[in-house]
This record gives C-alpha cells, sequence and structure tokens, in this order.
C-alpha cells in the first residue's frame, strides 16, 4: 500500500475542504451517538465532524501511519485507527459513514 505524504496531501487542503465543507453542510440533522469517517487523511475533516455531532463517538479511518500521525497531533476529540477502508466492515451502531475522498456520506 503506497504511504501519503502529509505534507503534500496539505498543498491542496483547500480544494479539499471545500466539498467536505459542502458535503458535510447536506447532512440532514440527525441525532448520531457513532460516526466514521473513512479515508480520513490528516484529520481536519473528522474534527469538523466531531464538532458537528459533540455526543457522537467519531471515528476517523485511513490507512497511511504518516497521515494518523498527523491526525493524532489533533489533539481534537476524534478516535483515529489504522486500516485499509476496502476491507473494513461497519459495525451495528453507525449511524453515519462520511468518506470526503468519494464525496459521500451515507446516514
Amino acid at each position: 500500500m503506497p504511504s501519503w505524504d502529509p505534507a503534500q496531501y496539505a498543498k491542496f487542503g483547500d480544494h479539499r475542504l471545500r466539498p467536505a465543507l459542502d458535503l458535510i453542510g447536506r447532512i440532514p440533522d440527525i441525532d448520531a451517538s457513532r460516526i466514521v469517517d473513512l479515508g480520513c487523511g490528516p484529520g481536519e475533516i473528522t474534527e469538523m465532524l466531531a464538532q458537528r455531532w459533540p455526543e457522537a463517538e467519531v471515528v476517523g479511518l485511513d490507512s497511511s501511519p504518516d497521515m494518523l500521525k498527523k491526525a493524532h497531533a489533533l489533539k481534537g476529540r476524534a478516535r483515529y485507527v489504522e486500516g485499509d477502508v476496502a476491507r473494513w466492515t461497519a459495525s451495528p451502531g453507525v449511524d453515519l459513514l462520511f468518506s470526503n475522498e468519494i464525496g459521500r456520506a451515507h446516514v
């Protein structure tokens, strides 16, 4: 699996942030208790989800240890785990699946 360079990724942060904000804004107001951000990268968007749903458990999943290192450095409220999105399976109780990389949110 290729490794992602967080510094290179950050160069295009604004381009990634705009669609994420739009997608987050389109999610209806739901009473979510568990949210998973698939392909969370360096965690900024995951933390935005944690701010929108302050009572929810928010988990960011990414395959890149370098990206997860940046996400952990945010010292936000979300929890970050390493894993392959293609092999990941949602456990019962996940109320919202979010992925900015593919532009999807599923309630």
